[in-house]
């Protein structure tokens, strides 16, 4: 078995574009895959809506009637096989419809549902193909108030809140987003420091020429993922500053089995190459990233395991207990799902 230095070159694109109805996730998806590359294949879970921007892409599509995961890996293989560089999944809600449906309303229905939904990310995560996939969200109104000459107004703004989907399955994307009804794409996960935090009108061109220069271009620090993943440092001389962050980041990342590259990323998205260079309470935030990372198939809701992360992790070293052995603890307690009452 050998091991070669990681590189970032030519990777596949992993986006999540979530909305609600009429947010424009399909002409966006088809919009960013097109200037993406030349050969897009769509996956068609809308009854053939997409075919109606067949005059603006050029894209084969294949309608799915049956929304077992299977169908999906199957489509996605097809895909594959016939050498299409993007495939759009238009939508993968309807995969978490057919999972619920599947599951029956048991608890221990999803004891068979979850190998299901893992086959389906994992055909999606290391697919050959850029992945561009959206996701229905539930639709909410809001009274909006208006003010024109002085006089203010109200009216209806329908919303987008959560995806319609498992939780906690934007970590599984590259990229995440939710478009609004004015079809502006505001990013809330994103391992592209180029774009974190940034909005888009129409996202098409623009957004994926900055998603291809991300993917095609290798690392401006080559040296920052070897050195931190296999050295200890010590604190600077910097009185403001915990001393240790760099060695506490790495105890934690090594016993949640996080990947040091996700660590690489969030630093640079805090514009610092070390933990050292950070203030105590930004890595508390890191910590809590894996370590919510790392329960997020453990939980039905991500709110149960934020609930459990503070009751468990945060009390218990408030309460003297070393942070490590609290977060050991917390793991072992979770280890099989969490059955959490409602009164």
């Amino acid at each position: 078995m050998q091991f070669k230095k990681a590189t970032k070159e030519n990777l596949k694109l992993r986006l999540a574009l979530s909305g609600a109805s009429g947010s424009g996730k399909t002409y966006s998806a088809l919009s960013i895959a097109s200037n993406l590359g030349s050969r897009i294949a769509l996956i068609d879970t809308e009854r053939g809506s997409a075919s109606k921007y067949a005059d603006l892409f050029n894209f084969d599509t294949c309608e799915l009637t049956n929304y077992h995961p299977a169908k999906y890996i199957e489509a996605l293989q097809s895909a594959e096989t016939m050498g299409y560089e993007i495939i759009v999944i238009d939508s993968l809600s309807h995969a978490w419809f057919s999972e619920l449906e599947l599951a029956g309303g048991r608890f221990d229905g999803w004891a068979k549902v979850r190998p299901l939904e893992r086959k389906l990310m994992d055909a999606m995560i290391g697919s050959k193909c850029h992945i561009i996939a959206t996701m229905r969200s539930r639709t909410e109104w809001l009274i909006e108030e208006n003010q024109k000459n002085g006089k203010a107004s109200y009216s209806p703004k329908k919303i987008g809140t959560s995806p319609i989907q498992a939780s906690g399955i934007e970590f599984e994307f590259d990229v995440a987003g939710e478009l609004d009804y004015t079809h502006i794409l505001t990013i809330s996960k994103s391992r592209c420091p180029a774009i974190t935090d940034k909005t888009y009108l129409n996202p098409g061109k623009e957004f994926a020429e900055e998603l291809k220069t991300w993917l095609k271009t290798s690392s401006n620090s080559p040296g920052i993922l070897e050195h931190y993943s296999n050295h200890n440092y010590s604190a600077q001389q910097n009185p403001n500053i915990e001393p240790n962050q760099d060695l506490r980041v790495k105890q934690v990342r090594i016993l949640l089995n996080y990947p040091v590259e996700l660590v690489v990323e969030w630093l640079q998205s805090k514009n610092v190459e070390r933990p050292n260079q950070l203030e105590t309470k930004e890595i508390d935030e890191l910590i809590k990233t894996m370590c919510l990372s790392w329960a997020e198939d453990k939980f039905e809701h991500p709110r149960y395991a934020t609930n459990s992360y503070q009751r468990n992790v945060v009390e218990a070293i408030y309460s003297g207990i070393p942070e490590i052995e609290a977060i050991q603890s917390w793991m072992e307690n979770v280890a099989t799902p969490e059955i959490v009452e409602i009164a």
